[in-house]
């Protein structure tokens, strides 16, 4: 007998029995899983390799992108404002032996500390106040750490007659304030030939360097306080981008080019942080070695590559993540990713390549507590060249703060330098040159420092 299967009723489907269905084996079960196993780890592995990518772009990008006025963002809390002090609250930097300087509203309030000389509460310490350079008083309200401790320019802080120059650089004219000998003193006179480019930090300007042009004034040496590309009022380079002194040296062999121009025979090259950096790389570069007297670096970006490991790693940064940022930054491929046109030569700004290739003396002072641009390089350059590089160690100094912190030492140190490589005719141990009393008017100098 046939036996068949009932009809199905209308409108529905004729559905087999499950025993008629075949049974999927294991490996069928498993193969399944494995695909969607192999999809999920390869949307992981996109999503790692992508934050990665990401996270190593930034990181990149982190020292390239000028950053003006990086140096005087209002952070330091001004708690009580007296007649001959301030109380400030007590941080690390605010605290720290030495003379200090702080801003408000952008730089229309600007005033001069001296030592710390007491703490009114256990979390704030006070300050003698030693100037207020601007019209408006400083007030109960947060302000900025201005390191280079004098304001304006150097016609302004020191009453030193200043011309602004335009310097023809690769990418624009850059602007530069010129300080000239007085031509009323003879012996000064004599050394307007010899001339000082002066080169500030990362993110920094030009102020930097008027807590030494009067000491480089009444030496009788012409200063150049240059700018460099992407600075406030300079033109910008092609990708807006800081090259880190790979390319910022042709800015500096501008302004030598200009000083040569107008008179100099002699010249000395003096820069801060990364324009100690900027420094390093012109006097290898330029075509004019031979006119370069000596170099005086402070706190300088003398290793990049260790520079920006260290800062990686204070960010707890993976090793994986740092390889990929110092490959986006030196390789042709990876300078596209973050948008420089050309890959950083940062092989050829190292103690190593600096040993290989420095020609001229160098007086390198560095603060011991720096958190910015790590020592241990310089005392490297310093190790490997004894010859050339005098290497001046400055405990409790922070970044570039060799001079608030003993403004006296760091003069002596510098003036006795400078009579030395320059050859000066005079005897340093029988000369007295002013160290300017930060209280003083400008033109007034109060402070005798014995060389």
């Amino acid at each position: 007998m046939t036996h068949r299967s009932p009809t199905a009723p209308p409108g529905r489907r004729s559905v087999a029995p499950l025993s008629m269905l075949r049974e999927r084996g294991s490996q069928g079960r498993w193969s399944d899983v494995a695909v969607l196993g192999a999809a999920g780890a390869l949307g992981t592995f996109t999503l790692s390799a992508g934050l990665l990518a990401l996270g190593a772009r930034v990181m990149a990008r982190l020292p390239l992108v000028p950053q003006q006025g990086l140096r005087h963002r209002p952070d330091l809390a001004v708690r009580a404002v007296h007649g001959d002090r301030v109380h400030l609250d007590a941080t690390k930097e605010s605290s720290r032996a030495g003379l200090l300087a702080l801003r408000q509203s952008g730089g229309t309030v600007h005033v001069r500390l001296g030592e710390v000389t007491g703490r009114p509460t256990p979390t704030t310490i006070a300050r003698p106040l030693l100037a207020v350079d601007t019209v408006d008083p400083l007030t109960v309200e947060k302000a900025a750490v201005n390191g280079f401790f004098w304001a304006g320019t150097p016609q302004t802080a020191h009453g030193l007659p200043t011309e602004e120059v335009m310097i023809d650089s690769p990418v624009g004219q850059m602007p530069a304030w010129r300080v000239d000998p007085d031509p009323a003193d003879g012996a000064a006179a004599g050394r307007a030939d010899t001339w000082a480019i002066l080169i500030h930090g990362h993110g920094s300007t030009r102020g930097e360097a008027l807590r030494i042009i009067p000491l480089l004034h009444r030496l009788g040496l012409t200063s150049l306080s240059i700018t460099y590309r992407n600075d406030t009022g300079a033109p910008a380079s092609a990708d807006r981008m800081h090259h880190l002194g790979a390319a910022e040296w042709e800015d500096a062999e501008a302004a030598i080019e200009y000083a040569l121009a107008h008179g100099a025979r002699r010249l000395v090259l003096v820069g801060w942080s990364m324009g100690g950096g900027i420094a390093l790389r012109t006097s290898v570069r330029t075509a004019h070695r031979d006119r370069i007297a000596g170099l005086v670096l402070d706190s300088p970006a003398v290793d990049w590559q260790d520079i920006l490991v260290y800062h990686a790693t204070a960010l707890k940064a993976p090793r994986p993540m740092r390889r990929l940022a110092m490959w986006m930054m030196t390789s042709q491929i990876g300078a596209r990713l973050v948008r420089l046109h050309e890959p950083l030569a940062l092989d050829e700004m190292t103690p190593a390549y600096y040993h290989d290739h420095l020609d001229h003396r160098t007086l390198l002072l560095h603060a011991l507590d720096d958190a910015t641009v790590p020592p241990a390089p310089s005392r490297e350059l310093a190790a490997l060249r004894p010859d050339l590089v005098t290497f001046v160690p400055f405990e409790g100094a922070s970044h570039t703060r060799e001079w608030n912190r003993d403004p006296v030492r760091y003069e002596r140190l510098l003036a006795g330098y400078l009579i030395d490589v320059l050859g000066l005719d005079e005897d340093p141990a029988a000369l007295t040159y002013p160290v300017r009393d930060p209280a003083s008017p400008p033109g007034e100098e109060s402070i005798g420092l014995r060389i």
